[in-house]
């Protein structure tokens, strides 16, 4: 096997294989579930050859190993015996859903659980349509296809019917059937309700308030129905199957048995789906409106100073698992304007992160170190995963670490002062470049400040490695002791 002797010193590092209660993995880590945290050895662990962090969080004992965890898993399963267990998409932090946690981090792994089953697809799917774009760009005629309509549809299926997905994933998380959670998600889209918005407006509410203003078009019951565009939304759907995992259990718990499994799903179904298209989709929408105008004042007040914050901060967000707090409102202002000004800001930081990386396989002179570390990271952060960067090379260098930080921030600020955008969903880092371009007019000045601050921040990231050196803090601390 060849991972056999890291599986072995993990194994021994956690504790043996009996106190191994199960043992999962996500992009970059072992996540394990011990009987007894006290008995394992992390300054150990940390300090053997392959393991780059040890994190504990949520319960959880995480092993943070880089991208070859797939690899590593493998052999772990067949060395320790254990069963094997379902794989994340992504690093989410189990700390967050904490029950002890404050209700801020609470909140932050409500979102993260529901979208971190989705995610995975909702970047493969925009990944193709930014293809397509890119393809246009070059050949206009590809667009009058069948090919491109085609192709177009596999990418673009999973935006089309996005609340049926999201509420799929939002009933894993409430407790609600998965079936009966994707026909209350589809109700937001069917078709002769998304036709009849095409008509005239039997009146309108709030008339002349830009935020709250709304068409009706007739009534349910005597109350006005109100209906928005729901395709692309993120959340509608969520506080809709909230509500519809109380209804399920209060009627769960009031009918006999005899009628039970019939009619529990018949009044989750209608009082649910009333009151989200009567109520809590208006209201919602009205939300996600705000939340996007909020974003663009701000980012209309000073767009240079907000990239280099956001740029600068970005990476420092997602080493503590907060940048959940920010991924859904990424997909709030684009399912509102039709793109998001807020995304760009961090798309530099993938570019400093991979021009340290560079940088570290340049200058260091440890073979072992670049076969090890500096080249999987380095690989690792080309396809938008930085979390073996992080942790194994900037954590231990926090000048280097700061410097890198600030590199994306320069990045940031010259894409926002170019005003770039995100249009669709993707692959993160370089590969994603081509979410930017815009579908209609193609390669704009937004798409060049994008790609220039990426470049800038990947120059001065390569630039710092050489100044500040490779030594970790630990060794130039030994150094200066030695001196």
């Amino acid at each position: 096997m060849k991972y056999e002797s890291l599986c072995n010193a993990v194994i021994q590092g956690v504790g043996g294989k009996e106190n191994v209660v199960d043992v999962s993995h996500c992009v970059t880590r072992l996540r394990f579930h011990l009987k007894d945290a006290s008995k394992a050895d992390t300054e150990g662990l940390k300090a053997t050859k392959g393991v780059l962090d040890v994190i504990q969080a949520g319960g959880q004992y995480q092993v943070v190993v880089g991208p070859q965890v797939e690899g590593i898993y493998s052999d772990l399963l067949q060395i320790g015996g254990f069963e094997a267990q379902a794989a994340l998409d992504v690093n989410e932090d189990p700390g967050l859903t904490d029950e002890k946690t404050d209700p801020f981090s609470k909140f932050l792994g409500l979102v993260s659980s529901i979208f971190q089953p989705v995610l995975g697809v909702l970047m493969a799917g925009g990944f193709i349509v930014s293809i397509m774009s890119l393809i246009c760009v070059f050949a206009p005629d590809f667009k009058a296809t069948t090919t491109y309509a085609v192709l177009y549809a596999i990418g673009y299926s999973v935006f089309e019917f996005f609340p049926i997905i999201v509420a799929w994933s939002a009933g894993q998380r409430f407790g609600v059937k998965p079936v009966l959670s994707m026909a209350i998600g589809a109700v937001l889209i069917y078709p002769d309700l998304v036709t009849l918005q095409a008509g005239d407006p039997t009146g309108v509410l709030f008339e002349g308030n830009a935020l709250l203003q709304a068409n009706v078009y007739g009534d349910v019951f005597g109350i006005p129905l109100v209906l928005l565009s729901y395709y692309t939304q993120v959340l509608p759907s969520i506080p809709i199957i909230w509500f519809a995992s109380k209804v399920q259990k209060f009627f769960s718990g009031i009918l006999p048995e005899l009628i039970r499994g019939i009619f529990t799903n018949v009044f989750t179904m209608l009082i649910s789906c009333l009151v989200g298209l009567l109520v809590v989709g208006p209201i919602t929408t009205i939300l996600a409106n705000a939340v996007a105008m909020g974003i663009q004042s701000f980012l209309a007040l000073s767009p240079i100073l907000a990239g280099f914050v956001v740029g600068t901060f970005w990476s420092l967000l997602v080493m503590f698992g907060l940048h959940w707090g920010i991924i859904p409102l990424w997909f709030t202002e684009m399912s509102a304007v039709g793109y998001s000004t807020l995304n760009p800001l961090n798309f530099a930081g993938c570019g400093a992160i991979m021009g340290t990386c560079i940088g570290m396989v340049l200058k260091c002179k440890d073979r072992d170190a670049n076969t090890s570390l500096n080249i999987p990271a380095l690989i690792s952060s080309f396809f938008g995963v930085a979390e073996p960067a992080l942790y194994g090379i900037l954590i231990p260098r926090k000048k280097l670490m700061w410097t890198t930080f600030i590199a994306a921030g320069i990045g940031g600020a010259v894409a926002g002062a170019c005003g770039a955008k995100w249009f669709t969903p993707g692959a993160n880092g370089w590969l994603g470049l081509p979410c930017y371009i815009d579908p209609v007019n193609g390669i704009d000045m937004g798409f060049i400040g994008l790609a220039v601050g990426g470049v800038i921040a990947t120059l001065v990231a390569i630039a710092a490695v050489f100044v500040l050196g490779t030594k970790t803090d630990a060794e130039a601390k030994k150094e200066k002791a030695a001196a």
